[in-house]
């Protein structure tokens, strides 16, 4: 395959993976959420599709407004800023929402275990490690860096997207 149809066939599939976390996210209309980041305390077989539903769409919506934002600071040559917006913002939202999902896998890592859900909190626990090395790209102007994290970020979307076929 060429190399611009791979990145075309890459772009594409990213897309798709940016408009199915927008559908499962909705739209977000500036008020404070007074909900919990994670509304799934103790997953059973009978909330376990809602659990994998949230966390399938919180890692969509990080990863997208990262990449978002990614490309929107490195196309205004603005390295300094995505460091600011990835420190002052994606990155206390991100660990909050970390800090949920570890309490959810170390009290239930026996049915995550179980019920073949680890990898999905893999998945989700890596995304910090891909926005340093996207952080590092855009600072150290790295491009084969930066392909390699952004194909490693769609290669994880698509993953983390596969989890809802599993989920009962």
């Amino acid at each position: 395959m060429k190399p611009v149809n791979r990145l075309l066939a890459i772009v594409i599939r990213v897309l798709l993976l940016c408009l199915s976390g927008a559908a499962l996210t909705g739209c977000d209309n500036g008020a404070s959420d007074p909900r919990p980041i994670v509304s799934v305390q103790q997953i059973d077989p009978s909330n376990q599709q809602e659990f994998v539903r949230q966390m399938v769409g919180k890692y969509l919506l990080l990863s997208t407004h990262l990449q978002n934002q990614y490309q929107a600071f490195k196309a205004a040559d603005d390295a300094d800023g995505f460091v600011d917006y990835r420190n002052s913002s994606w990155t206390p939202e991100y660990i909050a929402t970390k800090n949920a999902y570890e309490k959810v896998f170390y009290d239930q890592k026996a049915y995550i275990y179980r019920n073949q859900l680890d990898g999905l909190f893999d998945l989700f626990f890596a995304l910090h490690k891909l926005s340093v090395h996207l952080k590092h790209s855009m600072l150290q102007e790295d491009w084969a860096l930066e392909q390699q994290a952004l194909q490693k970020l769609a290669q994880n979307q698509a993953e983390v997207n596969a989890y809802l076929l599993l989920a009962p």
